[in-house]
């Protein structure tokens, strides 16, 4: 993967620079405007100073730094949103900017003769085992904005070549519901129900139909962020609802899903006992700081621990299948980059449909033993941001 790189296409960024150098300009000039000032919107001093001084914005959200002056950072903004329409301006101007220095301007520069960009992958750096890319990291391409995704249409296939990418769908909770042994979440994934809609009828005890978005959204967030030792503030924070509704809805999550809470349990004392825990597998992480005398660093190490086992045993899988299907493409198909759940693949266009059920079937298959089924999804398409 890193010797085949991706290929860029260079006008495409060419054009995207200019248009974000228009948007940035303008979204300059309107918060000039609400400030009735020019200033340097990148320098938190003086940011602070219009908010908190000028505009006499809410500092109850914030607090001072080192450097005297009132936090500027992203979670600030989000609780300052609906005090005044410059807040949304300069989390844009940020995105803008950001986008332009770290992506947009910069990829067109590390191509090689072939406009192909060639990322280095650690195998070893992250602790869970997840593969990790760096020079450039090529695995945080946005994806969370409809700008941001607009970045991943400037990498394109070869003339006559498409992506084809197979993508794990609820990989981790699948792997947290076979780890665990809950009857429940094993079922509902083995008869592809919506897990998410299923945890909230049980936590409501309401019929799966009557269940609203706002609660499978917060169903949602717990069985995602039950993975990452997610507490009580956490859901509050990420769902908008208040403590004691979170601390409530936690409760009745795991009243609902005991051997889950039981996993946690069991990992927990692991680490402490064991000093360290281990994917399905068998790949271990030592655990020394869940011996720390101090409790925010030994709390951190138990939220690893619960985390690990999972994560890593998703990334356990997903390099086994990358090794399994790779001397079955096809000629002329190479697997280009996996982002974690992921694999993209690029093959001649005639090869696209077969390509795809392989990876479909060897990822789908990969742990037969696991005792839940794995859903992939497949998506072919002549640039990144058509996937």
């Amino acid at each position: 993967m890193e010797r085949a790189g991706i290929k860029i296409d260079p006008s495409f960024f060419a054009n995207f620079s200019t248009d974000l150098e228009g948007r940035i300009s303008d979204i300059e000039q309107t918060i000039y405007g609400y400030a009735n000032q020019e200033f340097n919107i990148s320098s938190p001093s003086q940011l602070s100073e219009i908010l908190f001084v000028k505009l006499a914005l809410p500092i109850s959200v914030t607090k001072k730094g080192k450097a005297g002056h009132y936090s500027t950072a992203v979670d600030v903004l989000d609780k300052l949103k609906d005090t005044h329409p410059i807040i949304e301006c300069i989390q844009n101007y940020r995105e803008f900017t950001k986008l332009k220095s770290t992506y947009v301007d910069t990829l067109p520069k590390l191509v090689d003769k072939h406009d192909r960009v060639h990322t280095t992958f650690n195998l070893t750096i992250a602790a869970t085992g997840r593969l990790s890319s760096i020079d450039p990291n090529l695995q945080n391409i946005p994806v969370r904005t409809e700008l941001g995704r607009e970045i991943r249409k400037g990498f394109i296939t070869e003339p006559g070549n498409v992506f084809v990418s197979a993508d794990y769908s609820q990989f981790e909770l699948r792997i947290a519901a076979a780890m665990s042994g809950d009857e429940g979440m094993i079922t509902a994934f083995n008869n592809d129900r919506d897990i998410h809609t299923e945890t909230a009828a049980l936590i409501q005890g309401i019929d799966p139909k009557d269940v609203t978005k706002e609660m499978r959204y917060a169903a949602k967030a717990v069985n995602f962020g039950i993975l990452y030792g997610q507490g009580t503030f956490g859901l509050a924070s990420g769902t908008g609802i208040s403590m004691n509704e979170a601390k409530d809805f936690i409760d009745k999550y795991f009243m609902v899903r005991p051997k889950l809470k039981d996993m946690i349990t069991k990992f927990r004392g692991q680490a402490d006992k064991r000093g360290y825990v281990e994917t399905l597998l068998g790949r271990r992480r030592p655990t020394p700081d869940a011996k720390s005398p101090a409790y925010m660093v030994r709390e951190g190490a138990f939220r690893a621990a619960v985390n690990m086992p999972i994560q890593g045993t998703a990334a356990d899988l997903t390099k086994m299948a990358m090794t399994a299907v790779n001397p079955m493409l096809p000629k002329g198909a190479t697997q280009l980059l996996q982002i974690h759940d992921s694999i993209l693949v690029e093959c001649l266009e005639s090869d696209a449909e077969q390509v795809g059920k392989l990876l479909k079937q060897t990822m789908e298959n990969i742990y037969p033993s696991l005792g839940v089924n794995l859903r992939v999804d497949v998506s072919i398409g002549k640039n990144w941001g058509e996937l």
